[in-house]
């Protein structure tokens, strides 16, 4: 056997880095393993399952289909594990596991997954009320857990979705409040926040999560304020655009990556930078007569440049909820920018350029 790198895009994150040929169901190469139904039914499993499945799942099936190598010789994974999942697993033909050299000697397969957390879950005390939210950072996965815990907690408020998937499968996630959720009703106002738009800035993820559980904790208490937002207001929070990114600034820790480092996507994108600039569409339509300001179709040359699936997936966010309102949280400077954000005449970075609606922006 010879190790060789993982390259497989739905097993990016497990706990090892290197793999061998053949794997277990005797798939000798990357493109085998990737037209096969078993790597088709993990890249699904969790949007099949509706999230309702345990979160190993995925990780185990990579471990068979990626088996874990270590100096030319693989580490099979663990029979218990495996055999408390195997209905999931009918289909396959089931190798023999040795448990004797499971990951570096940990006692189970989630020891060795927790490694792999920027914060592992600490134990909490089981009689909290129902509205304790946790101040902690929040790991990819903690934080699509909590999002669905929330959603939980406040079932009859709130939901969670995803609207998209980024470049390295993980999907966008949405939770949303209001008094239907899932539903969009006429003349309720649709409300968004974005963050972590840029992986590293995190301030604004972690912003976000905290709201979420304080949305629905105030909701539970009986706070009028918050009872007449989600009331009268459909809100979406989207606490991270750029999932990829930030795995890559929360690899090297804070205080290390700079502040490049995970801030573009896994294709190496700006996504504040990958939005059509309808901004300057606007002001060339201005001129014209009876040119319309309020649906500006998107610049066909826009095309021909390089869209990430992030930005593709908030796009057809767009198209598909009819928001009045939205704001993009970012990190590491005391700014607000809002429409228009760039000057008439680009020469002019400085010019004051207002929009129509500039007097209800700054009351905002």
């Amino acid at each position: 056997a010879k190790c060789v790198d993982i390259a497989l895009s739905s097993c990016t994150d497990v706990a090892y880095t290197q793999m061998v040929y053949p794997n277990f169901l005797d798939q000798k190469s990357r493109e085998v393993i990737e037209y096969s139904s078993e790597y088709l039914l993990i890249s699904v499993l969790h949007n099949l399952l509706q999230g309702e499945c345990n979160p190993d799942l995925r990780l185990l099936g990579c471990s068979v289909l990626a088996p874990q190598c270590e100096k030319d010789k693989v580490i099979k994974p663990c029979r218990h594990v495996y055999s408390s999942e195997q209905d999931i697993w009918m289909h396959l033909d089931k190798p023999c596991f040795d448990c004797s050299f499971i990951f570096h000697n940990s006692s189970t397969y989630k020891d060795n997954l927790k490694k792999r957390e920027v914060d592992a879950e600490e134990d909490l005390p089981s009689d909290l009320p129902a509205t304790f939210i946790q101040f902690k950072h929040h790991s990819y996965s903690q934080m699509v857990s909590t999002l669905k815990k929330t959603a939980s907690k406040c079932s009859h408020i709130a939901t969670t979705y995803s609207i998209g998937r980024s470049f390295e499968g993980k999907d966008l996630f949405v939770i949303e409040f209001s008094t239907k959720p899932g539903h969009h009703e006429l003349l309720k106002p649709e409300f968004k926040y974005i963050g972590n738009m840029h992986g590293n800035e995190v301030v604004g993820k972690e912003l976000l999560i905290y709201l979420a559980q304080y949305l629905c904790s105030e909701y539970l208490l009986g706070n009028p304020r918050i009872q007449t937002l989600i009331n009268n207001t459909r809100i979406h929070l989207l606490p991270s655009l750029n999932p990829d990114g930030y795995e890559l600034a929360a690899e090297e820790g804070a205080g290390y990556n700079g502040w490049v480092i995970g801030r573009q996507t896994a294709q190496n994108l700006d996504l504040n930078r990958n939005f059509p600039d309808l901004t300057s569409e606007a002001y060339r339509r201005a001129g014209i007569r009876g040119a319309r300001l309020d649906h500006i179709p998107i610049p066909q040359s826009y095309w021909w440049g390089k869209v990430a699936p992030e930005t593709k997936a908030v796009m057809k966010w767009l198209r598909s909820i009819p928001f009045v309102l939205s704001a993009s949280l970012h990190g590491g400077e005391l700014v607000v920018t809002y429409p228009y954000d760039y000057s008439r005449h680009p020469m002019e970075e400085k010019m004051f350029s207002p929009t129509p609606d500039e007097k209800v922006i700054l009351f905002l």
